[in-house]
């Protein structure tokens, strides 16, 4: 795929990338730059590339007929799109559902930030949704190759959150995001009406409305709880691996 129409310059809206693992609270602080008058909000654009098209990578959901033909540079054409309508274009998706999908370019031509949470409780977030996921689908390894391509091969500052200290402090971390990101910080970005954050059609409700029933009975940024969760046997490796990511990536993060 070629991006080069996406290279930054004056005249061009700043596209900003949270990559994620599911379950990191990167939604929540996806809604966050929702309240800003600036911004327009690209969610999860590859997620249908990855789940339902013939590019597909698993096939959790079943199948959508009408999403078999949607093509990945479709998913360029949705960001030229967004780029007309604001001057602040924040993107968040899962850094395994863009991976395979993607090239230098792409990354090259936004500002590629991070999020990432403790495997034990992205495992046990999983669990309350009655879900398992794949390795792949866990996260923490195309989260690190990205991260990789990012830091090391493009050479960009990393910029990264680690979720339960922006719960914590949920002010403070956005106000030194905005400032590395390079945009104002406003304090409206903390706080908003009880709304379902989107309205799901009716094929998606298993692939995307469950996973946000926290979110959409919240009025701003939960903090975060003490919770024990034994890690099925099945998933003691995955966990393990993950965990070494998440302590590769951590020491990186905004204090």
């Amino acid at each position: 795929m070629n991006y080069q129409n996406l290279e930054k310059s004056e005249n061009k809206p700043k596209i900003v990338v949270l990559w994620a693992t599911p379950r990191s609270v990167s939604t929540p602080f996806e809604r966050t730059f929702s309240q800003r008058p600036d911004t327009a909000i690209i969610d999860e654009p590859f997620l249908d590339v990855y789940y339902f098209s013939k590019w597909r990578r698993s096939n959790r959901f079943g199948d959508c007929e009408q999403r078999q033909d949607y093509q990945p540079t479709q998913v360029l054409e949705e960001i030229k799109s967004k780029a007309e309508a604001a001057p602040l274009i924040f993107m968040k998706e899962m850094a395994y559902q863009g991976m395979p999908y993607i090239d230098q370019g792409f990354l090259a031509s936004v500002i590629n930030t991070f999020i990432v949470r403790h495997p034990h409780e992205v495992m046990a977030s999983w669990y309350r949704v009655n879900e398992s996921p794949t390795n792949e689908e866990f996260g923490f390894d195309a989260l690190k190759q990205m991260w990789q391509i990012v830091t090391e091969q493009l050479e960009q500052k990393p910029i990264l959150v680690e979720a339960n200290s922006f719960r914590r402090d949920p002010q403070k971390f956005l106000s030194e995001y905005c400032q590395r990101i390079g945009v104002k910080f406003y304090p409206q970005m903390l706080s908003w009406n009880e709304y379902k954050w989107r309205e799901c059609q009716p094929d998606e409700m298993e692939s995307r409305a469950k996973w946000y029933k926290t979110l959409d009975g919240s009025s701003g940024i939960v903090p975060p709880t003490q919770e024990k969760v034994q890690i099925r046997p099945e998933d003691a490796g995955m966990v393990e691996g993950a965990q070494k990511v998440y302590e590769e990536l951590s020491d990186f993060a905004i204090i």
